[in-house]
């Protein structure tokens, strides 16, 4: 006899000795009522909801989003490292997570423990350079969505190891305040509304809800955490947080474009026309590297990049200048507001970052 005809032998031996109880027609099983409100057909909280919406977000999607588990990033790129992050307040970057998992609902919340769908951690953030950024419940993305690493320690003549240096993929925190990227000597910086705003937050502007009939659409607000998406094969922003924050009394989408109507206040990127504040500063990272291969740090002696935007790595030594260049593209660039996080902070680290590499660049416009 096999091991699976023994088995099988087994169970069956089994169930004549220790019947199941009998199940009745009569008596269906129902959950507790506490269960209910999440898993059962009417539930209190909208799971079913959040759980589609979240299925769409770059915490889910992205390369990146999970099982980054070393080195101290296990914190913000697994479930259980976050959770260990809440409850010591750190994590030992010596160690791993041996059965990680991605960043999930339970990661922000923790249901089974407090009976209801409050956030684990909503404390006030120390960012790397002392500054604190403290906006309510938008404290929780602050965590992880911040500058890793300070200019003074990384902007200086070297090379550049690898495509992933700076100051983080994520410096959110930091861009909405407006600080840790690196600010040139000798040039003062100013700060949009944005970063004074306390309804300005992460929650109110990229978790409320469209009202319009597109609202079932799980790739805008809510958990997605998008301010946009695609509505019948055409670009749709949400403006709902614009207008439920007090910010703005309206804001209004470009016709046909994944941009804000929000006209800039000078041609920062110098092509001869006024356009979107989005558009100008996308029109500014595009002068320092482009698919077009015609940025700055793609065409200059020893490029960074090459004519795809693909990054080469090399051993050669840098001036400051360029490092710095560097640094503030991606800073700009993976913050990913393409402005509208801080418009004024935004614009001034690009353009004095285009000067730098290029000293016939007009910056008469900068703001």
């Amino acid at each position: 006899m096999t091991n699976l005809s023994k088995l099988f032998a087994l169970l069956a031996f089994s169930s004549m000795l220790l019947p199941l109880p009998a199940h009745s027609q009569d008596k269906p099983v129902a959950f507790p009522k506490g269960c209910a409100d999440c898993h059962g057909s009417e539930t209190k909280f909208p799971v079913r909801g959040a759980r589609s919406q979240y299925l769409t977000s770059v915490h889910r999607t992205g390369g990146h989003a999970s099982y980054s588990n070393s080195e101290g990033c296990q914190r913000c790129h697994t479930n259980e490292g976050f959770i260990e992050f809440v409850k010591k307040g750190a994590v030992d970057p010596k160690a791993i997570v041996h059965n990680p998992s991605e960043i999930g609902c339970f990661t922000c919340h923790a249901p089974h423990d407090t009976g209801n769908f409050s956030l684990r951690k909503t404390s006030a953030v120390t960012l790397a350079n002392g500054a604190v950024f403290d906006r309510g419940k938008g404290n929780l993305c602050a965590n992880c969505h911040r500058a890793l690493f300070l200019p003074k320690d990384e902007v200086k003549p070297r090379s550049i190891p690898f495509d992933f240096w700076g100051a983080h993929h994520g410096p959110q925190a930091d861009m909405l305040l407006g600080t840790n990227a690196y600010e040139f000597p000798g040039k003062t910086y100013s700060k949009s509304p944005h970063a004074m705003l306390p309804g300005a937050t992460c929650v109110t502007c990229h978790m409320t809800q469209p009202a319009q009939r597109y609202a079932l659409m799980p790739t805008i607000g809510g958990h997605s955490f998008r301010i946009g998406g695609e509505v019948h094969e055409a670009p749709k922003l949400n403006n709902a947080g614009c207008l439920s924050s007090g910010c703005h009394a309206e804001m209004k989408q470009a016709a046909g474009k994944d941009v804000f109507d929000r006209t800039a206040a000078a041609d920062y990127d110098g092509d001869g026309k006024v356009e979107a504040i989005q558009e100008e500063v996308q029109g500014l990272l595009e002068r320092i590297i482009n698919k077009q291969g015609t940025g700055l740090l793609q065409t200059m002696k020893d490029p960074l990049y090459d004519a795809k935007g693909v990054f080469i790595r090399n051993k050669v030594q840098y001036p400051v200048e360029v490092v710095a260049a560097l640094y503030n593209w991606k800073f700009v660039k993976e913050d990913g507001s393409r402005g509208m996080h801080n418009t004024k902070y935004a614009v001034q680290l690009l353009m004095d970052s285009i000067k730098a590499l290029d000293g016939k660049f007009d910056d008469s416009k900068r703001t």
